[in-house]
């Protein structure tokens, strides 16, 4: 088994990686109020995140697992948390506003099934659940770079972040990690990672309809 094999298999993929958030996103036509609410709502979410990929470390069972898990902490840090908060400053978001705000239903329940997931399971069910978020924005990210280039698109500057060469590293780094996590599964811990993976990606499309929502 493999993270293709979860892909593959996945019954929403299609309708995480191609909803209309991300298709009026990459058209430059989705709603300003949908973007802020998205913002606010995914910074929250990369809290706990974050936190998931300190899970990591502490699951890990080789230094070179411990490196790819503090990686991932370092670009939550370093780029994605800091990217929204400055989307947020540039959309008018202050940052007393975006830290105070509350988390809406879905962000608690996406945010908390990954938590539970890191906490309650092995490190590869850890990466099995969080494996919609990490690769599909990469895929989403790199799909939207190959499209014809939309001129004055105000979301660009999100498209770059997660269709750079910096962000397609990252997700080549964690493919292959979760392939060498996978690889041994027995067919019960198949059927377990392939349900943590669904359940995941059920939550990417709520999350994006909860912008165009704004719920």
């Amino acid at each position: 088994m493999n993270y293709q094999t979860l892909r593959h298999h996945c019954p929403t993929w299609d309708d995480y990686i191609q909803h209309d958030f991300v298709k009026q996103l990459a058209a430059g036509t989705l709603a300003p109020d949908s973007f802020r609410h998205y913002l606010v709502q995914d910074y929250l979410y990369l809290i706990h995140y974050t936190r998931v990929m300190a899970l990591s470390v502490y699951k890990s069972d080789t230094l070179a697992q411990m490196r790819v898990g503090q990686a991932g902490i370092n670009a939550m840090l370093d780029m994605e948390i800091g990217m929204y908060l400055d989307f947020c400053h540039q959309w008018g978001i202050a940052l007393e506003t975006v830290e105070n705000a509350p988390e809406s239903t879905v962000t608690i329940a996406y945010s908390r099934y990954i938590l539970d997931a890191a906490l309650s399971g092995s490190l590869a069910e850890l990466y099995a659940a969080i494996a919609p978020c990490l690769m599909g924005y990469g895929e989403i990210g790199k799909r939207i770079k190959a499209e014809e280039f939309i001129t004055g698109n105000p979301y660009q500057p999100w498209i770059d972040v997660f269709a750079s060469d910096a962000f397609q590293a990252i997700t080549a780094q964690n493919e292959e990690q979760i392939n060498e996590l996978l690889a041994h599964a027995s067919p019960a811990q198949a059927d377990k990672f392939q349900q943590l993976f669904n359940t995941a990606s059920r939550m990417e499309v709520n999350f994006w309809q909860q912008a165009l929502d704004l719920s």
